[in-house]
């Protein structure tokens, strides 16, 4: 029977645009789509960094925010699409499982049970009771029993399983608290980065997309940093010893260790990375006689004033054939251009200018690190893995869980006492043959042979 809604739905476009499977089937390739470009395209990086895909496809990726596509507004209004063609065809199939659902399936003629393809039928001796015969049917099959008189004796309904309907309902609501937990996470989330020196601590991060600093409402701080070597000098391990301050209290003290992360007030902390900040040494060797050794801070401009030299660090490497090496920008008043120069400790190298020669050395060096950190917030995982959790379920019960129903009728027919066994399965349905033919022994059983 067609219901008045349903009348309405189908007379309806804009219900029927968004309950058409042809909408729902392009939403989805669509989707697939557009995930492989977020994965395979590298993700929340400087604009500058796509520049290296030429200036059409750069025009692109910045037109569509492919360099942040799952934060774009166009896949999220892909999702939002998809959510909404998943309610409307929800919504548009509830009644039709509601009137399965709440529908009496002790309510069957004996002529529609004959005719069932799962059946069997046993002549019963005149000294075997029907209450016998049933209270056998209801100890080996269980579930929910129902019964009534039916012409000329008593039907008996074992149904299992009928709330596997709504199996489907589950699988398509866990999608929607999924998708609900993506959009928390993408309007109320973030992802950022923290670089700290040793001692030093900050209230903030950087958002890795647009460069702005998100407060987080509490002082991460760094107290120390180390770093262990295997034997060929490769980086081992990298730790952060952090300390977490909120209203001037340490509320958590601890070593942060790659795949170990930190968590606070729903923030979480990752150490992603680290950066050797040197202060070199060196001797300069005028050929006017002049000399000079200079300490070379990272970052700073040094000077020296009876040359008119300025020079500072551009590169720095901690390991060169097993020393150090950097790279300096040397500039003074010769009216020559700044130059850069390498320096590898224990060699000497010589620099020609219009009116002088010096000769540099690089001394020595000393290390402070800097830690480097990946600060992520996601409102919305909790929302994910509980609807990742309802998924799993709606699978397992979409596709293994089962309406089964078995009727035994005995009575009055012709003169002799029969029993008639039927039953049927929406899922499993070999399963359920091989139950059903269990059971149907066990009714024949009473029959003492006859059939």
């Amino acid at each position: 029977m067609v219901t008045q809604d349903q009348n309405h739905s189908k007379s309806n476009p804009v219900i029927r645009f968004f309950s058409s499977v042809r909408l729902a089937i392009f939403l989805l390739i669509t989707l697939a789509i557009t995930s492989i470009i977020g994965t395979v395209l590298p993700q929340q990086e400087p604009l500058q960094f796509y520049e290296r895909y030429g200036p059409n496809l750069f025009k692109i990726i910045k037109a569509l925010h492919l360099y942040d596509t799952y934060h774009s507004w166009w896949y999220v209004t892909l999702l939002v699409l998809f959510a909404i063609n998943l309610v409307v065809c929800t919504f548009k199939r509830l009644p039709i499982t509601l009137r399965l659902y709440k529908r009496d399936n002790l309510d069957i003629s004996l002529d529609k049970l004959k005719h069932m393809r799962i059946l069997k039928q046993v002549i019963l001796p005149k000294n075997i009771s029907t209450e016998q015969v049933i209270s056998e049917f209801k100890e080996a099959v269980g579930g929910s029993i129902s019964e009534k008189p039916l012409k000329n004796g008593k039907i008996v309904l074992s149904e299992k399983g009928k709330w596997s309907y709504w199996g489907l309902y589950i699988l398509h609501g866990s999608i929607l608290v999924i998708f609900a937990g993506a959009l928390v996470g993408i309007l109320l989330g973030f992802k950022g980065s923290v670089t700290l020196l040793e001692g030093e601590a900050t209230n903030h991060c950087i958002q890795d997309v647009t460069g702005k600093p998100i407060p987080l409402g509490f002082t991460i701080k760094c107290n120390k940093f180390t770093l262990s070597y295997y034997r060929n000098g490769t980086p081992k391990d990298y730790r952060s010893d952090l300390s977490i301050i909120d209203h001037g209290r340490v509320v958590i003290h601890k070593v942060l260790r790659v795949n170990h992360p930190i968590t606070y007030k729903g923030i979480t902390i990752y150490q992603a990375s680290y950066q050797a900040i040197p202060r070199i040494t060196i001797k300069i060797v005028a050929s006017d006689g002049q000399q000079k050794i200079l300490q070379v801070p990272a970052f700073e401009r040094i000077t020296w004033p009876q040359e008119h030299v300025a020079l500072g660090i551009m590169r720095y490497l901690p390991d060169v054939h097993g020393v150090p090496a950097a790279q300096l920008w040397w500039a003074d008043d010769s009216g020559q251009p700044p130059v850069a120069i390498w320096l590898l400790q224990g060699e000497q190298r010589e620099l020609r200018r219009t009116n002088n020669i010096y000769r540099l050395s690089l001394l020595g060096v000393t290390e402070r690190y800097m830690t480097g950190l990946e600060v992520k917030k996601d409102p919305g995982v909790w929302l994910v893995w509980i609807g990742c959790s309802l998924l799993l379920a709606g699978f397992l019960i979409v596709f293994w869980a089962s309406h089964r129903r078995i009727w035994l009728w005995v009575g009055e027919e012709n003169g002799k006492k029969i029993a008639i066994l039927a039953g049927t399965a929406n899922k499993n349905k070999l399963r359920f043959e091989r139950d059903f033919e269990t059971l149907s022994e066990k009714i024949s059983y009473f029959s003492g042979g006859e059939k």
